[in-house]
């Protein structure tokens, strides 16, 4: 299929290029220029009042079937999978939409253990080799660990320990890994960025001093700032993406279903505060981190694609520019995975494209008014998703997963003793 899009805003590392025209061919972008650039037999978009956006990248999710279909609807059109079962990654496709780290690295009972099946746990720096042996012969394509011993949410988890977090991603580094580590506190965030880490996943919720950003200033780290923001009722009484007309108009009836049920789920009394967690997303970027859009999906109040949006706006609240949260959500998260193909708009590029009316460089909710989205050069169409059976897989999926969640957490609670 080749098309040429004509007088839009080309939009390429958060900037307007001078250009205004653009052309796909066989899957790349072909040419940027003027209208000249047409070929015959070209198919003509007409894009005066719009901005053309390299198709988005959410840096943190976690499979489930069907979730990139759901995705590209949106215009996010690259997830990486931050934590899934081998037999959950086998069954999604395409392959070149979502890139994973497969099993992630954690301590026997650690976090996020009742979220899975059985999976290979890390006793000791010792475990490393093989553990990342195995990742790597499933197909990851980065190493996520987690340092997390569940003190930024009052709990007390199994955890790993420093010299097993550089034991793994020093290995992971010989793989030629980039190395993503869960953590939840400032203090965790500096010892994995001393162990050799190269990603921090989540923004720490405790606020961070100056020290702890200048420790952690070589990394890059994925914001996650929806979870809190859009994982509670808010002030409508209900989870925040229902309030959002753009976006609901493209969600599936079942999605919608299910937001309405996590909705009456119970809340605590008062939503977590997401204050210092945005204050320290701008301090890092201040300081020269990379700032990644992820969201953590398909986390209660989050679905693939759509959350997206909501953090780049949850960006721009803490202080990042619109052009900023672009960038957030496009070359940042490409350049720091190597996803060299992709995140930009350039002559050679894989045609993943996101096409919204206004100006998201100025107007960050411009990127949801959706006008077209295009993955590899073919034209996404979201009714090949709503009601398919991989939206019904998908949903299952979560149902699975929230009923195993459940049991488990029924099992760790003290049981009334019999009378």
């Amino acid at each position: 299929m080749a098309f040429t899009i004509l007088h839009t805003r080309l939009a390429d590392r958060g900037a307007a290029l001078p250009a205004d025209c653009l052309r796909v061919a066989n899957g790349r972008i072909t040419a940027i220029g003027g209208p000249e650039i047409t070929q015959p037999g070209d198919t003509v978009v007409d894009g005066s009042g719009t901005t053309l956006l390299p198709g988005l990248i959410d840096a943190h999710i976690h499979l489930a079937p069907g979730c990139t279909q759901l995705a590209a609807t949106y215009g996010v059109t690259t997830q990486l999978d931050q934590f899934s079962m081998p037999e959950v990654i086998d069954q999604e496709t395409p392959r070149s939409s979502f890139f994973t780290s497969s099993i992630g690295a954690t301590a026997p009972g650690g976090h996020p253990t009742i979220a899975f099946p059985p999976i290979p746990y890390v006793t000791g720096p010792d475990d490393a080799k093989r553990f990342v042996a195995d990742r790597v012969a499933e197909g990851a394509d980065h190493l996520k660990l987690i340092y997390d011993d569940g003190s930024g949410a009052g709990l007390s988890l199994p955890t790993l320990d420093s010299r097993t977090v550089q034991a793994l991603a020093g290995e992971a580094h010989t793989h030629g890994l980039t190395v993503v580590a869960h953590v939840s506190t400032a203090a965790a965030a500096v010892t994995v960025v001393e162990c050799g880490v190269d990603v921090l996943a989540h923004v720490p919720s405790d606020l961070m001093s100056p020290e702890d950003i200048e420790a952690v200033a070589d990394v890059a780290v994925i914001a996650t700032l929806s979870v809190l923001a859009d994982g509670f009722n808010g002030p409508s009484g209900h989870l925040p993406l229902l309030d959002e007309p753009e976006l609901m108009a493209r969600m599936p009836a079942l999605w919608q279903d299910l937001l309405d049920q996590q909705s009456r789920r119970w809340m605590p009394p008062v939503p977590p505060d997401g204050t210092a967690a945005r204050a320290n997303t701008l301090a890092l970027h201040r300081a020269g981190v990379r700032v990644l859009a992820g969201t953590d999906a398909p986390n209660p109040g989050l679905v693939f694609g759509a959350s997206l949006h909501r953090e780049l706006v949850e960006l721009v609240r803490a202080g990042l520019t619109p052009a900023e949260a672009v960038v957030a959500a496009t070359s940042a998260p490409a350049e720091v995975f190597g996803l060299a193909d992709r995140g930009r708009l350039t002559v050679g590029a894989r045609a993943d494209l996101l096409l919204v009316e206004g100006n998201p460089l100025a107007d960050i909710t411009a990127t949801q008014r959706i006008r077209q989205t295009w993955a590899g050069g073919e034209p996404v169409r979201p009714e090949e998703y709503a009601g398919s059976e991989q939206e019904l897989a998908g949903i299952r999926f979560l149902g699975e997963t929230t009923d195993r969640i459940l049991a488990a957490v029924n099992e760790m609670l003290p049981q009334p003793r019999p009378t």
